[in-house]
């Protein structure tokens, strides 16, 4: 049976240039368990017509980035074959090669073997607008050294923090629009946000 992925772009790396947009809208057709294979398409935001390719299986915690590129293609959909073994988790990365010098930050998707935990740390890797800066989703004040106030044009239905590498912090919480961080330690942080119809990342700074 195919599993199907849909979802925005979870993961940039710092290799990139402004005048080169990443991919997004990383679309996967996971036809690992019959044929071996994988079809990954995206959608173009510049002028590439071509992209470089990359697959990392069994991702774990803190996995580093693609430092090889798998193949490089003028074709969108592809086809990626005899895939690496794998423990269930593999990771495919694309980027837009708009020169032979200048190529856009990686993006990349999971596949459903990958843990809830690689995900969210996966999300918390990304510099994409969509996720971390949703105007439907305030939270202030930020930086804070006690309280962070969630503000939300929808209802929120349940919060989540997560640190820089993407361990959940258990965290007391008043009806879903304020968290205590009084009993954390300073640095950078993360809040997923479900509401009735999407999930949102946030920043925030303990000082």
């Amino acid at each position: 049976m195919k599993n199907i992925f849909n979802l925005l772009v979870i993961i940039a790396f710092f290799n990139g240039n402004a005048q080169c947009p990443s991919p997004s809208i990383l679309y996967l057709v996971d036809n690992i368990n019959i044929s071996n294979s994988a079809e990954l398409s995206w959608t173009e935001n510049g002028n590439a017509t071509i992209w470089d390719l990359a697959v990392i299986p069994d991702f774990n915690m803190g996995s580093s980035l693609p430092s090889n590129i798998g193949v490089t293609t003028n074709i969108n959909p592809f086809v990626l074959v005899n895939l690496p073994p794998s423990n269930g988790c593999y990771v495919f990365f694309v980027r837009s090669v708009c020169s032979p010098t200048v190529v856009s930050p990686w993006v990349a998707i999971g596949t459903g073997g990958c843990s809830t935990e690689i995900n969210n740390y996966l999300a918390t890797l990304s510099n994409n607008t969509f996720l971390f800066n949703d105007s439907k989703v305030i939270v202030f004040p930020n930086p804070s050294n006690s309280f962070i106030q969630i503000k939300s044009t929808s209802t929120i239905d349940k919060l989540t923090v997560f640190d820089s590498l993407g361990k959940v912090i258990p965290l007391q919480t008043q009806n879903n629009n304020e968290i205590n961080i009084e009993n954390l330690s300073n640095g950078i942080y993360f809040i997923e946000i479900l509401t009735n119809n999407e999930t949102i990342y946030k920043k925030f700074i303990k000082e």
